[in-house]
């Protein structure tokens, strides 16, 4: 499955437009082999008893030099049936659609039956896509009492904001905590561990609507 690193490598350079599109985005996954295993009746479900009965008694009569008897008997509605991802299920939709058994669309439909359909990134936020691109902005805080407090103006989506410290060996920009279920204007705090309480901290304002409380 594509990871949000791989869509937002080619996604629009723009993170709010990359956002949308990432929201849009679908792609296909494998089944569990238990889940994409195709006999008759799968094939009359899926396309309909006219062309499903075409396409059985094709396969029917197909000569065994062509469709090994084993291989019929896997569509019999009392067998577990066919594997449809494997390369010899394709092999044979395919020749029924060009032996005109079935349509090419048809042939889709059973072929697609191995896979589900996702859309990995449709709960994916603004602050998701910054992280991820690493281009998130950040405020500077200051902890009082062992915790930081914030506020925010507006309503965002749910997020996280991660609470940073500068790593004064490193001067990295290292996570320690995060403010969590901010999404409704108001007051928010994440407590400060200890060994940070000197450090210079800031917070992740991926909307634009933190202030120091």
């Amino acid at each position: 499955m594509t990871t949000l690193t791989e869509f937002l490598s080619t996604a629009d350079s723009d993170s709010a437009t990359a956002l949308v599109q990432a929201h849009a985005f679908s792609e296909q996954v494998l089944k569990p082999i238990d889940e994409r295993m195709m006999n008759e009746r799968t094939v009359m479900g899926l396309i309909g008893m006219q062309s499903g009965e075409v396409f059985m008694q094709s396969l029917e009569a197909a000569p065994d030099s062509a469709i090994p008897a084993r291989v019929k008997a896997w569509f019999k509605p009392s067998e577990a049936g066919i594997d449809v991802a494997t390369p010899s299920a394709v092999g044979l939709i395919d020749a029924m659609a060009g032996a005109g058994a079935i349509t090419e669309a048809e042939a889709e439909l059973l072929k697609g039956y191995a896979y589900n359909t996702v859309t990995p990134f449709a709960r994916i936020t603004l602050h998701d896509v910054l992280l991820t691109r690493e281009v998130c902005p950040t405020v500077a805080v200051t902890q009082s009492g062992g915790y930081v407090v914030i506020t925010t103006t507006a309503d965002t989506d749910s997020h996280n904001p991660r609470l940073l410290a500068l790593n004064p060996r490193t001067g990295v920009l290292v996570r320690i905590e995060s403010f969590r279920g901010v999404f409704s204007a108001g007051t928010y705090d994440a407590r400060v561990p200890p060994e940070w309480r000197g450090a210079d901290l800031f917070v992740d304002d991926a909307y634009g609507v933190v202030g120091v409380g």
